[in-house]
């Protein structure tokens, strides 16, 4: 746990230091590094701790980047417009969790695949709130500067980080594993998992609601097919099984290593990266399937235990 706080108190500081040391490109790419750990936590939330896989969690990213972007044309600052949308999108999780988690295993994965279409769909149709598939243009004159939408996202990078490491150590976070493992079997010790299911699916809307209006912010520009994107939950799933689900660091190693390559590859292959993202999937699934995360421990164990027992013998 000491470690663990160490290490984050360190990014954190660098993190935030880089806008002195950065230029806007740099910047840029960080900005976006750290909305992609924001959403990768954040699915973690729900799929990497109870095991329900959702391929729509871009939905919530949909809806929150509609909603700043809305607020700030009629007039709202741009932190109550971040707020809503973190609380309309939340608010949208509870009925949308309590019906589709009642489906198990590819029944609520293609159910979520649906609801980010239905999502895309309204936001294409209802052309006099959305402006429809010509999107909506905001006023350079109404953002804030590239370095406020960095430090936002960099708060919900911390905020779903820390969200997913108090989770962990808590009763709650023991009781979504067990959801995983076996919710059967969690039933019959006394777990209410529709109710724990419940509350981290709604909880796992927060970030993305929030992140989706700082994103809109940050290209001023928002349309259905940018926000509501199906490559966008791809992102997400592969990241967090590359790391390792269900752990404090994995969506941060996976996060890192994605967005790496894809900068290393998308001016010279501008599709290669989703390519690799595909096939890097199935290569995790096959021989990875606990992320890269559990093999680090591994490699550590062994090393860790015999440090414990030396110091042992040493303290008698």
């Amino acid at each position: 746990m000491r470690l663990d706080l160490s290490l984050g108190l360190i990014l954190v500081l660098l993190a935030a230091l880089a806008p002195v040391a950065t230029n806007d490109y740099q910047l840029s790419f960080l900005l976006q590094l750290l909305l992609m750990v924001a959403l990768a936590q954040s699915w973690n939330l729900i799929s990497g701790m109870t095991g329900y896989v959702s391929f729509g969690h871009a939905v919530f990213f949909g809806v929150g980047a509609y909603t700043g972007a809305l607020l700030l044309v009629a007039g709202h600052s741009w932190w109550a417009a971040v707020g809503w949308a973190a609380l309309i999108a939340t608010a949208l999780a509870l009925p949308i969790g309590l019906l589709t988690l009642r489906l198990h295993g590819p029944y609520f994965a293609i159910a979520m695949l649906g609801l980010n279409e239905v999502g895309r769909t309204v936001a294409t149709l209802w052309v006099d709130l959305t402006e429809g598939g010509d999107g909506i243009a905001l006023s350079p004159a109404l953002l804030p500067a590239l370095e406020t939408n960095y430090y936002a996202t960099l708060f919900l990078a911390v905020l779903a980080t820390l969200a997913i490491g108090v989770v962990l150590g808590t009763r709650f976070g023991l009781e979504l594993q067990a959801i995983r493992e076996d919710e059967g079997a969690a039933e019959m010790v006394g777990v209410n998992t529709t109710r724990d299911k419940v509350i981290a699916f709604a909880a796992s809307a927060v970030i993305p609601g929030a992140a989706g209006a700082v994103y809109a912010y940050y290209t001023s520009f928002i349309d259905p097919l940018s926000v509501f994107l199906p490559a966008l939950n791809i992102q997400m799933v592969a990241m967090v099984l590359l790391g390792g689900r269900g752990t404090l660091w994995g969506p941060v190693i996976g996060v890192v290593i994605v967005m790496s390559v894809r900068e290393l590859t998308w001016a010279e292959f501008p599709t290669l990266h989703l390519a690799l993202l595909g096939a890097l999937m199935i290569l995790v699934i096959l021989f990875l399937p606990e992320g890269i995360l559990s093999v680090l421990r591994k490699r550590r164990g062994p090393g860790s235990t015999r440090l414990a027992e030396e110091c042992r013998q040493q303290g008698e």
